[in-house]
């Protein structure tokens, strides 16, 4: 992958994951394996911190999916056996 394909790649993924939320249909885990698939060793610095941001995008939408469930986990039941 050239310069210019990679930047249109990490255009597509900045645009992206500016709507993303972890309800969305497709997990978050594929777009984790859509940044790691890129070729490091070819990335110029600009292109670099570009990709560390969108990874902390991600991180922190992870975060967020992680404290719902743990919220939802810790409601407790009615008595019908179903969360509050």
């Amino acid at each position: 992958m050239n310069y210019q394909e990679l930047d249109k790649e990490i255009a597509h993924l900045e645009r992206v994951f500016g709507m993303i939320s972890s309800n969305d249909r497709i997990p978050l885990s594929y777009w984790h394996n859509r940044l790691r698939n890129l070729p490091r060793p070819t990335l110029m610095p600009t292109q670099r911190e570009r990709i560390a941001r969108l990874e902390e995008t991600l991180r922190s939408l992870n975060e967020a999916d992680e404290a719902d469930e743990a919220s939802i986990a810790e409601a407790p039941l009615r008595p019908t056996g179903t969360r509050w």
